[in-house]
């Protein structure tokens, strides 16, 4: 219930629409009862018996005496007594006694004109109230979408870490759409529907209380089926999404992963697994649809039914005179039952489909209602640059139960070079994303130039940072747009060329076809790696930051892209302050300093000699890369 509350207030957005799809909506369902009540002067006045005589012979005289009776009835009828019958039995004597004395053949066509104009206007209104309140929800789902995005891009690292990016996208895409087409357009088409069983009630009940008390006996035995199958359907519905979500992150997984796939020749093997997924998926489907089946058969018996019991009962009244039910009014009472029949066979659709809808909200809100782990300090202050050191003080962090940093103690001051060195699963790119603040440690603290970065705008503080990972990750957009990302102030392609020099990307991107324009295929695949890696270089140098991270920048090169991408670094790096993690040392020989991280714990800091004398786990990782390599010492 709360997140159909939450979900109210977005359409509120939108309320100009939804009034006026409300008026509309209104309009269309008095129409509609109107059009019904026209059975009883065509039965009884023109085909029946109830004619006194023919006095009123012309439309004029007609029109006269009916907008009298109009008027009479609109001066006494205010908001107190506005459901008081004994003025509308008032106005209804008044024109029964003017039908009793019209002309048969006037009368026929006043009926005939009355019922197009009927026909036209409602249908107007219809159309009106269907494009309005699909404009809602169109609106609506484009801001629920818009929010859902945003949410994703606010939510921390460690809610990535733990989520499946192709369940991620079935919420944004498939659950979105489906709170759309079921649940918005089954929301207010139930309303529409439930507004014309009310307006045919009240003319079933005005005609005859005692014949409708009849028809409605049915009702609570149907209504409880419906509420029985769309528990089923809801419970299989979960099962879809959940199945559906599965099978798109394993579509995902094997897609990213295909070179692995076909160099191990496992094409049977994920085939296997991803039709257990997919037959996962239709088992739910099909009993899903078993139970909306249901519906239809269910409806018709309930109308069968509900005809059958009016026709026994109701042509018993018309037979017997003491009843009062005149031909024209059992007709009328028929048309009204009937069409209640109609939006009634509507109600249990939609009401399945909300319940089906309901679990893509609760989903969509899932995470709407999730709270980021990293979030700004009320009080957070602006910090546009670097001027003196960042201090890492005391610093442990856990992830889930599992200890990935303890008393971590560092300090770097501006303009250093400092490389972060150990096996893997140290905990190397855990100190560069808790300095980059992806994630807020345990215990201890992280200040630059003396502030807690706590306490820096999370926007200031990214902008202090340029960071290039093992993972060239690039975008499908032009070169220049790709080095342009890289910043958030002003790039004029001046800034893009000299960022490109400087990461040796220029000699390279003026021969491709276009240039800078050139587009990127999808993970840049026309590119080589040394190129991708030279362009996150350019990326991360555009807005000039003071401080550059590389984390593995180079470990998955081959030795020729190595150089090249050594280079860019060796260039992007002057006069900045740096931190590299290596896995690699032959690249990190000459860091002012060397930081040996060893399960989660600083082991050993110094220079290369220093280190290669005094450090028992560096001397290690240095004898196994370059002895054993050859190379010697």
């Amino acid at each position: 219930m709360k997140n159909i509350k939450k979900l109210t207030i977005i359409m509120l957005k939108q309320w100009k629409l939804m009034v006026f799809g409300l008026f509309t909506m209104m309009i269309f369902a008095v129409l509609s009862g109107i059009s019904v009540t026209m059975a009883v002067p065509l039965f009884d006045y023109v085909f029946g018996s109830k004619r006194v005589s023919d006095e009123i012979k012309t439309f004029a005289v007609f029109s006269e005496k009916f907008s009298y009776s109009l008027n009479g009835l609109f001066s006494h009828l205010s908001f107190s007594n506005l459901f008081d019958r004994n003025i509308y039995d008032s106005f209804l004597d008044s024109l029964k006694s003017i039908l009793a004395v019209t002309d048969p053949y006037l009368l026929l066509m006043i009926i005939s004109a009355g019922m197009i104009i009927l026909i036209v206007l409602k249908n107007s209104f219809f159309y009106l109230n269907k494009i309005t309140f699909a404009s809602l929800r169109g609106r609506t789902v484009e801001h629920l979408r818009n929010i859902l995005f945003r949410k994703y891009l606010d939510l921390s690292m460690s809610f990535y870490k733990d989520s499946k990016i192709g369940d991620l996208q079935v919420r944004l895409t498939s659950d979105v759409s489906i709170v759309s087409d079921l649940f918005i357009q089954s929301f207010f088409g139930s309303l529409r529907d439930f507004t014309l069983m009310l307006i045919y009630i009240f003319i079933a009940l005005f005609i005859s209380p005692k014949l409708f008390l009849y028809v409605i006996v049915v009702v609570p035995i149907f209504a409880f089926s419906i509420s029985y199958i769309g528990g089923k359907i809801k419970k299989y519905s979960k099962r879809i999404q959940r199945t559906y979500s599965s099978l798109y992150s394993k579509m995902e997984e094997v897609f990213n992963g295909i070179k692995i796939v076909k160099s191990y020749s496992k094409e049977d093997h994920e085939m296997e697994k991803f039709a257990k997924e997919n037959h996962n998926f239709y088992s739910s489907w099909l009993k899903s649809h078993l139970y909306q089946a249901v519906n239809v058969p269910l409806s018709e018996f309930n109308g069968t039914l509900t005809g059958v019991i009016v026709l026994l009962i109701g042509g018993k009244m018309v037979l017997d005179p003491g009843t009062g039910l005149s031909f024209g009014a059992f007709t009328a009472f028929l048309f009204a039952v009937f069409s209640i029949l109609h939006p009634m066979k509507e109600l249990t659709k939609y009401y399945t489909e909300i319940r089906r809808a309901l679990v893509s909200l609760d989903r969509v809100f899932e995470i709407l209602n999730k709270k980021a782990n990293i979030t700004e300090s009320e009080n957070a202050v602006e910090k546009k640059n670097f001027t003196d050191n960042l201090q890492i003080e005391k610093l442990s962090f856990k992830y889930e139960n599992t200890t990935i940093l303890k008393n971590i103690n560092l300090g770097i001051t501006k303009g250093e070079k400092i490389a972060l060195v150990g096996v893997s699963g140290g905990g190397k790119t855990t100190l560069v994303n808790l300095i980059e603040r992806f994630f807020d440690p345990n215990e201890g603290c992280i200040k630059i130039d003396g502030i807690d970065i706590r306490q820096i705008k999370l926007k200031d503080l990214h902008n202090l940072f340029g960071t290039v990972t093992q993972e060239s990750v690039l975008f499908n957009e032009t070169v220049e747009n790709n080095i342009r990302y890289g910043s958030n102030k002003e790039i004029t392609i001046e800034d893009v060329k000299k960022a490109a020099k400087i990461a040796y990307a220029d000699e390279f991107i003026e021969r491709l076809e276009n240039g800078y324009q050139t587009m990127l295929s999808p993970r840049a695949s026309n590119l080589s790696g040394g190129q991708k890696q030279r362009l996150c270089i350019a990326r991360a140098v555009v807005g000039d930051p003071p401080i550059l991270i590389f984390d593995e920048a180079t470990s998955a090169l081959d030795s020729e892209a190595e150089q090249n991408v050594q280079k860019a670094i060796e260039m992007a790096t002057k006069d900045r302050t740096v931190i590299v993690i290596a896995h690699r040392l032959s690249t990190i020989l000459n860091s002012d300093r060397i930081v040996v991280i060893d399960k989660g714990e600083i082991s050993g800091i110094g220079r290369h000699d220093e280190l290669l004398k005094t450090n028992g786990k560096y001397k290690m990782l240095y004898e196994i890369q370059f002895e054993n390599n050859g190379t010697g010492k």
